[in-house]
C-alpha cells in the first residue's frame, strides 16, 4: 500500500478550495473520493442510528402512519368530517387534482400532525375543505403523493361538493 503523501494532498485540497461550483468540484478525483466517503459516512451512520430489530422499525413505522388505513375506503359526509378536528383526531376534506379526480376524499392526518412542516396551518380547514389552501405554492410536487398514505374515503353527500356547492 503506498504511503500517503501529506504534500500532494494539500495542494489537491487548495486545487478544490478554489472551485466555485460543485460541478467543478466533482471533475477532480478528489472531490469525487470526498463525496463518496461522505456519501459512505452516512450510510454507516443511518446503520447505527436506525431500528434495530424489525420490531424497532414496525413500531417506528405505526408512530409514523398512526392508525392503519381502513382495509376498505367509505362515503363520509360532512357533519361526520367535521367532528375530526383536533390535534388527536384531525380529518380534512381534499380534491387531488394532481391526481386526475375530481372527487373530494377524506383524509386522517392525526399522526401526520407533529410532523407537518408549515405547523399549526394544518388545522386552518380542520374537519372540512383544504383543498384551496392544499394546492398552494407552499406544497412541493411530493405532498400529492404523500398525502394518499392518509385517505379513508370519499365525500358522499349526494351530488353536493365540499364546499356545500351543487354539482352541474
Amino acid at each position: 500500500m503506498p504511503a500517503l503523501d501529506l504534500g500532494a494532498f494539500m495542494a489537491q485540497l487548495r486545487v478544490l478550495q478554489q472551485k466555485e461550483t460543485i460541478t467543478e468540484i466533482l471533475a477532480e478525483p478528489l472531490g469525487r473520493g470526498l463525496l463518496a466517503a461522505a456519501v459512505g459516512l452516512l450510510f454507516v451512520v443511518l446503520l447505527l442510528v436506525g431500528p434495530k430489530t424489525s420490531e424497532d422499525k414496525s413500531e417506528l413505522d405505526k408512530a409514523l402512519r398512526g392508525k392503519p388505513k381502513p382495509a376498505q375506503l367509505r362515503g363520509y359526509t360532512r357533519a361526520e368530517v367535521a367532528k375530526h378536528t383536533t390535534e388527536g383526531d384531525l380529518w380534512l376534506i381534499l380534491k387531488n387534482k394532481n391526481k386526475g379526480s375530481d372527487r373530494y376524499m377524506v383524509y386522517d392526518v392525526s399522526s401526520y400532525v407533529d410532523h407537518h412542516p408549515g405547523g399549526d396551518a394544518i388545522f386552518t380547514h380542520a374537519g372540512d375543505d383544504c383543498t384551496e389552501g392544499f394546492h398552494g405554492i407552499q406544497h412541493p410536487p411530493t405532498v400529492f403523493d404523500l398525502v394518499e398514505e392518509y385517505v379513508i374515503g370519499w365525500l358522499e353527500e349526494g351530488g353536493e361538493e365540499a364546499g356545500g356547492k351543487k354539482d352541474k
